[in-house]
């Protein structure tokens, strides 16, 4: 190992066709860039940041998923990413500056990432390889210390570039039998580019663990220092694999058991229950085994097949998919940007006699907030704080009436929330024109104003809220009159 002061760098995180990979970790104790991962070498176990590879499968599946809903061409684009290409065909980089788009969409960062993208020969078999460009622990905001996060997630949670490199590389092998359009419509015996490109970018975003498997001894960490995603990898009992005694038989024995889990509670969320499976098979595969959804489990066509270490010809998937967004937000990301998550319709006053009025508190959580500005609600405002935040509107009229919502930012006017009817006003409590406090509008309140006509400040007479006793409350007591009180 070479000592070093700042990097580490890593490259070829792959997606191929039986693709083996290896890496040399200088260790840091800040961040760490891990470097050369050429194809067919040898992963040691000392240094596991071994490629996520893939196998492509001659067997034409005619599948098409298009990209999520929320993709449109108005939609605000919550990342900004720069590519710089080598060798990229210009068809080539139309379709991969499709699937950083759609990554552009849904991921949430301040911090501009940046991609080298090449396009060479890569070799028989091999489509493509990706991975994070550098590592960084124990940053500002870090959510696990001790843990190397890919560079582009580290620098979102960071609010910062935390290094001069590129945050991740895409090496796509210009001799594969490639379908280059974005409409999904890939002819048979092709492969889909644009999901392979998506595929690749999600692990260089994240989506990779660091466990190697070797002679039926299993390991974690990149020199023993576990990645984001090895935190929510368990056993088909539960124990987290983290827990499991390094370099032993027992996490190999678990590795290549055909059964873990992911234990994230928003990857759970994007299977609908239960635990997302990852690709542990008995016979262990460098670049596929781990860092993979289960093939079985999530087959072509479905949603959650993106990141399945087998891609099918005539296969198309433009969509991440819940499972994999699930994961991504338990790793860290923050998915759709600005969002105004769940209003929650907190504690409401009773009504306050002296005024007529109540209070309503809300529970307010979102992610992503402007910066600056404030929280607008119903046209009051509020000082931004942290989510979950509470929020007490005051002053409101006990009408018995429904109240709707309006809710927002105002230094960001599309991130906001309109809910009709979110909660009933309580009803009146007293009759403004009810001067002597009898529970009649009648001839002792009309005497009562008459007694104090004219006055202009401070009157107990007033019952429009004008400040003063005049016609105008005359009219009202006059109007009300014979009526009874709550």
């Amino acid at each position: 190992m070479i000592a070093m002061m700042r990097w580490l760098n890593l490259c070829g995180l792959g997606w191929a066709l039986s693709l083996t990979m290896s890496v040399s970790v200088v260790n840091t104790g800040v961040a760490q860039r891990v470097c050369g991962l050429p194809a067919a070498a040898t992963c040691g176990h000392q240094h596991t940041a071994c490629g996520a590879g893939l196998e492509g499968i001659p067997v034409d599946a005619n599948t098409h998923i298009g990209p999520p809903a929320w993709y449109t061409p108005d939609a605000p684009r919550d990342a900004t990413v720069i590519v710089n290409y080598n060798g990229f065909p210009e068809e080539a980089m139309l379709a991969f500056y499709y699937a950083v788009d759609i990554w552009s969409v849904l991921l949430t960062s301040d911090v501009t990432v940046r991609i080298d993208a090449f396009w060479t020969d890569l070799g028989a078999g091999a489509l493509a390889q990706a991975g994070p460009s550098n590592l960084h622990q124990n940053f500002a905001n870090a959510p696990i210390s001790d843990t190397y996060y890919p560079a582009a997630l580290a620098n979102a949670l960071a609010d910062e570039d935390l290094s001069e490199q590129s945050d991740l590389e895409c090496t796509f092998n210009s001799t594969a039998n490639w379908y280059l359009g974005t409409d999904g419509n890939t002819p048979v015996g092709t492969y889909d580019f644009v999901t392979a490109a998506l595929h690749e970018l999600a692990h260089g975003f994240g989506f990779i663990g660091s466990a190697y498997y070797t002679n039926g001894f299993g390991f974690l960490g990149t020199a023993n220092i576990p990645y984001p995603y090895d935190h929510f990898t368990e056993t088909q009992d539960s124990i987290a694999l983290l827990d499991l005694p390094n370099g032993s038989q027992t996490l190999g024995a678990a590795l290549t058991s055909d059964h873990v889990y992911w234990n994230g509670a928003n990857g759970m969320e994007g299977v609908g229950g239960g635990r997302p499976r990852l690709y542990a098979p008995a016979n262990y595969q460098v670049g596929s085994s781990y860092s993979h959804l289960n093939e079985a489990t999530y087959s072509p066509g479905t949603p959650n097949s993106l990141m399945t270490p087998g891609l099918n010809t005539a296969e198309s998937n433009h969509n991440p998919g819940p499972a994999l967004l699930g994961m991504f937000v338990d790793i860290g990301w923050v998915i759709g940007g600005c969002q105004i998550l769940e209003v929650e319709i907190g504690e409401q006053s009773a009504c306050n006699p002296d005024s007529d009025t109540y209070t309503q508190a809300l529970v307010l959580t979102y992610q992503a907030p402007p910066t600056t500005g404030l929280i607008q609600v119903n046209g009051s405002l509020f000082s931004l704080g942290d989510s979950p935040q509470t929020i007490v509107l005051t002053g409101l009229p006990s009408d018995g009436q429904a109240v709707h919502l309006d809710i927002g930012f105002t230094a960001n006017s599309e991130c906001s929330v309109f809910i009709p009817q979110a909660f009933t006003a309580p009803a009146s409590c007293y009759c403004l024109t009810d001067l002597s406090e009898n529970g009649l509008t009648e001839v002792q309140d009309l005497l009562l104003l008459l007694a104090d006509f004219g006055c202009l400040v401070g009157c107990e007479g007033d019952v429009n809220g004008d400040d003063a006793s005049n016609v105008e409350d005359v009219l009202a007591v006059l109007s009300a009159f014979g009526s009874s009180c709550p």
